[in-house]
């Protein structure tokens, strides 16, 4: 175990982003729940990214089931070069049309008639596009993209998805859509985050409990899901293969959802089109970053501001609340002897807590994130005018194989909140299995597919675990 947690446990996070902040709950359709980053197991040359938005979707949640929002642009964002600017933007676009008769000329509520897996059974379909965006230039690399429909229910042919299952449904497998040497997926996808919700916030009520003994209170939801695998020679810095000798083995992203600034609300129920600049509105790398780093005040501020900003909120990584919570409620070791520890152990020429300052803000050598001459503030090799910078993003290094584990990039069934905990609590400075603390909760229930878009089939809406909302 020692040696998983030296290589895994370096991040102040310690759960998925669900209701992070006090405008982004308001707003479920942009609300962006987890961010995953990882080697294709199935195929070395490539990298998937998967975000997913609208947390806690009841599987049954019609009438208007759950989707993706037309006035929002889904945005996975990429740093290559370590300056904290995005080079590399995929940004997704959805439109949505509904059907006012259904088959038999009367005028419907229903989602579908028959089953889902038909195509013109849907009485609402959205479709999408993808744009990359490489500097500042758009290419549009795929229009007219269809979303994966809602798992209805049994009556409408659930059996087309596999929520149980590690093979995709036929569903899943009819609207992975290619293009080039992409693959694209959208749709509902069942909640692959496992954590004891009811415990973690009521006080961190999560220490000493063996895994499995406490309730996954996630296990039941679905979210909805945008994957993308993309080949690694197109999001290293020279387009080359990644490798330490070439340092373009290393990328950061994060993910971000924007609205337009104005919105018209008509007394006829029909809203014109939203105008004026995209204004971000949320923004996930690491997990949990904003949800329990981030003091509420400044929860909103951190949705809405570029990584080039963070030093902002240098502070809270230096020294995190959390920290304080912990050995407050769950007797870890006092913060102020961590911070002299880590600061004496790492010795970056920052103060405070600086194992977590490492990979959260800097890149961490011993995961090989960090460029042989690196220097925060000093050039960057071959990027004329550009220094290294340090703020909060997602980092690989693409030289890996297989899902690796969180946070060196992250896969769908990392177990995030056992490493976060223990990383808050000191394990990476000690080493010691004192300082590794569990919440309880593992993946038991969940599905998890063996080909993209990797997260399980949906829940239907009337087959489902019993999770906390049937409790």
């Amino acid at each position: 175990m020692t040696s998983l947690l030296v290589a895994t446990i370096l991040s102040p996070a310690f759960a998925s982003s669900h209701r992070e902040a006090p405008g982004i709950s308001l707003d479920p359709s942009a609300d962006i729940t987890d961010f995953y980053m990882f080697n294709d197991p199935n195929d070395s040359s490539k990298v998937v990214f998967i975000m997913n938005v609208i947390p806690m979707e009841l599987p049954g949640g019609g009438p208007n089931f759950y989707r993706f929002d037309d006035n929002v642009m889904y945005a996975i964002n990429i740093d290559n070069e370590g300056d904290g600017e995005e080079d590399i933007v995929f940004q997704f676009q959805f439109a949505t049309t509904f059907s006012e008769l259904d088959a038999f000329g009367l005028p419907t509520f229903l989602y579908n008639i028959g089953d889902v897996a038909t195509r013109s059974n849907l009485y609402q379909q959205t479709t999408y596009s993808v744009t990359r965006v490489d500097d500042g230039v758009a290419t549009t690399l795929a229009t007219g993209l269809e979303v994966a429909p809602i798992n209805v229910g049994t009556q409408s042919g659930a059996g087309g998805y596999n929520p149980e299952g590690t093979s995709p449904g036929a569903i899943t497998s009819a609207y992975v859509e290619t293009s080039g040497s992409y693959s694209f997926f959208a749709g509902p996808r069942q909640e692959g985050f496992y954590v004891d919700l009811e415990r973690t916030f009521d006080l961190l009520n999560v220490a000493g409990i063996d895994e499995g003994a406490n309730t996954n209170t996630l296990l039941g939801y679905n979210v909805h899901s945008i994957a993308i695998s993309v080949p690694k020679t197109m999001v290293t810095k020279d387009g080359a293969a990644p490798t330490a000798a070439a340092e373009n083995h290393v990328i950061s992203a994060w993910s971000t959802t924007s609205r337009r600034a104005i919105s018209v609300r008509r007394a006829n129920g029909v809203d014109s089109a939203a105008r004026g600049e995209w204004v971000q509105v949320a923004r996930l790398g690491n997990p949990l970053v904003n949800e329990a780093v981030i003091p509420t005040t400044m929860k909103d501020l951190f949705n809405a501001s570029h990584p080039r900003d963070d030093i902002q909120f240098l502070s809270y990584v230096q020294d995190p609340t959390l920290a304080y919570y912990m050995n407050l409620l769950l007797g870890t070791t006092d913060p102020s002897v961590l911070i002299t520890d880590a600061e004496s152990t790492y010795g970056l020429g920052l103060t405070g807590r600086e194992d977590l300052i490492a990979t959260f803000l800097t890149g961490n050598a011993a995961l090989g994130h960090q460029a042989s001459g690196w220097s925060l503030g000093g050039a960057i090799p071959g990027e004329s005018g550009k220094t290294f910078a340090a703020y909060e993003g997602l980092r690989i290094n693409l030289e890996g194989t297989g899902f690796g584990q969180w946070p060196d990039g992250r896969g769908v069934k990392d177990d995030v909140v056992d490493v976060a905990l223990s990383g808050v609590a000191g394990y990476l400075i000690y080493l010691d299995a004192g300082y590794y603390i569990q919440d309880g909760v593992d993946s038991t229930g969940l599905s998890y597919l063996d080909s993209f878009p990797y997260l399980g089939d949906p829940w239907a809406g009337d087959d489902h675990p019993a999770g906390y909302h049937d409790l």
